[in-house]
């Protein structure tokens, strides 16, 4: 038997909200941040269908001096000593190792992403780095701003070395916004009771969201008959063809279709993730089922 981390979605027990959880803007370092207003950001965003935005600049907290309707904007800083990594839901920096760094966010509350895995090179996150760290909720399994940088913005590799160890880590999809073109290229669809804090953190640290760039999930299901996936739009469209592709450890293919939906039982595998493609390449890239 496999388990979903889609269980609260099942049962209808919340509502979609679309997240950023990396965005640079206000009082920045010059040079490593962006440079463009909170207001304008804010705004952009919100624009965009935006519900839950992290504003994460390098190494230090930017204080808000007001609140922002129709938006939850959430803590964050991004620990930048490199490899970089997403302290989400902490108002407060510390120079320390990425070990320790982790525990903080942990204690304060926070959870962790480790950032742009591929970014100028493969493993600028190094396995081995990665391998020695626990407690952080996932990586950047999309990052939108490496895809104009040195590297890949794609990280799928590194999270099938994760996930084929043993690890039960989730995948996201960040813009990391420098610019107002970086707006919602890619986004956290996450399956929550509110847009709070607590909310997020609770969905998300329970891996109950997935990253899209324009494909939305319809259907998810797990039983004794395998899983079972139907995806959409976020729009009306007659288009109802999508190509599913079943992956297991390693990132081995194990089964791959196109149509309405797809449905896969697997053999045994220690996991299996999702990966949905539109007719014009927009992604959707489910979280993994265990087996248990």
């Amino acid at each position: 038997m496999y388990k979903s981390a889609y269980e609260a979605f099942k049962n209808g027990n919340g509502s979609w909200f679309r997240a950023n959880f990396h965005t640079h803007t206000g009082v920045c370092i010059e040079g490593k941040c962006g440079i463009l207003p909170l207001d304008g950001v804010v705004d952009a965003y919100k624009q965009a269908g935006c519900n839950v935005l992290a504003i994460s600049n390098h190494d230090r907290y930017i204080q808000r001096d007001k609140t922002y309707e129709g938006i939850s904007l959430l803590d964050a800083v991004e620990y930048s000593a490199s490899p970089h990594m997403l302290l989400i839901g902490v108002n407060e920096y510390h120079n320390v190792p990425h070990r320790e760094a982790i525990e903080t966010a942990l204690a304060a509350g926070g959870f962790v992403i480790l950032c742009h895995p591929n970014w100028q090179h493969k493993e600028y996150f190094p396995n081995n780095l990665i391998d020695s760290l626990d407690g952080y909720a996932g990586i950047e399994i999309f990052n939108a701003v490496v895809n104009r940088l040195p590297g890949s913005g794609l990280a799928l590799d590194t999270w099938d070395h994760i996930l084929s160890h043993g690890k039960r880590v989730w995948g996201f999809g960040n813009d990391d916004f420098h610019h107002y073109g970086d707006t919602c290229r890619v986004y956290n669809m996450i399956y929550a009771k509110s847009g709070s804090y607590p909310d997020i953190k609770e969905a998300v640290t329970g891996g109950c969201f997935y990253v899209s760039t324009g494909v939305a999930l319809k259907e998810y299901a797990v039983d004794n008959d395998g899983i079972f996936v139907k995806a959409g739009y976020f729009r009306d469209s007659y288009i109802n063809n999508f190509e599913y592709k079943f992956s297991g450890p390693g990132g081995k293919i194990l089964f791959k279709t196109e149509g309405e939906s797809a449905k896969f039982k697997p053999d045994g595998e220690s996991y299996v993730r999702v990966e949905v493609t539109s007719e014009y390449g927009a992604k959707m890239y489910l979280q993994p089922a265990f087996a248990e």
